[in-house]
């Protein structure tokens, strides 16, 4: 049975070199396929980058990435790479929709679903903080020829407009990506043993502000198999079942997104709901999902004696054309461009609703033409010409003018 090997790395912090050293090391052993890193890359071009990132004075750095920006060193596997809240936004912000950041390394944008040789990976940059996601990003240039310091951290909080298209998925999903983890997978790990570790978590914990509620329920909603993590700079596994309990946690995490104040319930072991579970109005049945479990991982930064980098083995689907094309092996996902293009279309009414009370099937099933047949070669993500990373708006140009238009 055919497997692909992922690297993980949990937070970047501008180690470039010394995370592709140890995975060139394990790469020469048993190849790998692709290397995930989970935010807080730190992609600086330049001296001007460090005003838009939230890093003190005495801390910054050009760091590693320079070089693979300008060609002098290649990334020895695929990388891709999402946001966190330790990033260059001057950069970042002209790739909305994910691009090339060097030769091998792909963004993946504020939200992004591609495909990688037969695996579905979904991708959230970011942080939650309650009080930006209702709020639209200042543009580019108004801050460029104004203040990147007044708004330095707040550009990287999680928007609707990110998570909207996620939640309109409806099909399976293979791995899903976050910077911060979300807030109900603590209480299905060890948590004891986290504590030992991070023993300052547990006012959070009892409170159950320990990530973001946004995704915990995006992930009861998607399903994938696996969902990975960084942020909190350690390492924590945990195993999500998804059964009859799973509408009643959902409700729980609507309602954290509303108030923040009151502790949740530790106990998750009760099994008395025989009711079919319903997720945003719709049977779970009436939705293609793959995985009865979702295995969560979170890692940390790398620093010597730290579990920073794990290997994955995940089974592709081999009738995929991402995994039977010879010349391309990273597709743009049709599903989420379409939603996409729903966001587009009501996002002023979207805006304007309680997060809660939009039926995000409803709205993602109305607006799609079941009739059509995909046509993939249209979604091939291009591959890598020489200094295409030097040409963010172009990159981003391309793409709205592809689909968005």
């Amino acid at each position: 049975m055919t497997k692909l090997r992922i690297a993980v790395q949990g937070c970047c912090h501008g180690q470039l070199n010394q995370i592709y050293k140890e995975v060139a090391r394990i790469h020469a052993k048993t190849p790998i396929d692709l290397l995930i890193i989970l935010g807080d890359f730190q992609s600086i071009r330049d001296t001007q980058d460090f005003k838009s990132i939230a890093i003190p004075p005495k801390y910054q750095r050009l760091g590693d990435f320079i070089s693979y920006y300008n060609n002098e060193i290649e990334a020895p596997v695929p990388t891709i790479f999402i946001g966190g809240n330790h990033e260059s936004m001057r950069h970042l912000m002209l790739l909305p929709h994910g691009g090339y950041a060097a030769k091998n390394i792909y963004y993946m944008g504020y939200s992004n679903v591609i495909w990688f040789k037969g695996i579905r990976i979904g991708s959230l940059s970011g942080i939650w903080k309650q009080w930006d996601f209702n709020k639209q990003r200042p543009n580019w240039n108004d801050l460029e020829n104004n203040s990147w310091r007044a708004n330095i951290r707040n550009l990287y909080h999680v928007r609707l407009s990110d998570v909207a298209p996620l939640f309109m998925i409806n099909n399976r999903m293979d791995i899903m990506l976050s910077h911060d983890w979300p807030n109900g997978v603590v209480y299905h790990g060890d948590v004891k043993h986290l504590l030992k570790f991070k023993p300052f978590f547990e006012p959070d914990i009892k409170k159950g502000d320990l990530g973001s509620p946004v995704t915990w329920q995006l992930l009861r909603n998607l399903r994938p198999q696996w969902w990975l993590s960084a942020h909190l700079h350690v390492r924590f596994p945990a195993s999500i079942k998804h059964n009859k309990r799973s509408s009643q946690i959902l409700n729980s995490s609507t309602s954290k997104m509303k108030k923040n104040t009151n502790e949740i319930d530790l106990d998750l072991s009760s099994d008395d709901d025989e009711r079919p579970v319903m997720m945003n109005g719709l049977e779970e049945s009436k939705r293609d999902f793959r995985y009865d479990e979702t295995r969560f991982l979170a890692l940390d930064k790398c620093l010597p004696r730290r579990r920073w980098l794990e290997i994955l083995e995940v089974e592709p689907d081999k009738s995929h054309i991402s995994w039977k094309n010879e010349d391309h092996c990273m597709f743009w996902d049709p599903e989420f461009i379409n939603n996409l293009k729903v966001w587009q279309k009501n996002e002023n009414l979207l805006y304007s609703k309680p997060f809660d009370s939009i039926d995000w099937m409803e709205l993602s099933q109305s607006n799609r033409d079941k009739a059509k047949e995909v046509d993939w070669e249209n979604y091939a993500i291009p591959e890598y010409t020489l200094d295409i990373q030097k040409d963010e708006i172009g990159q981003t140009t391309k793409f709205i003018s592809k689909f968005l238009v």
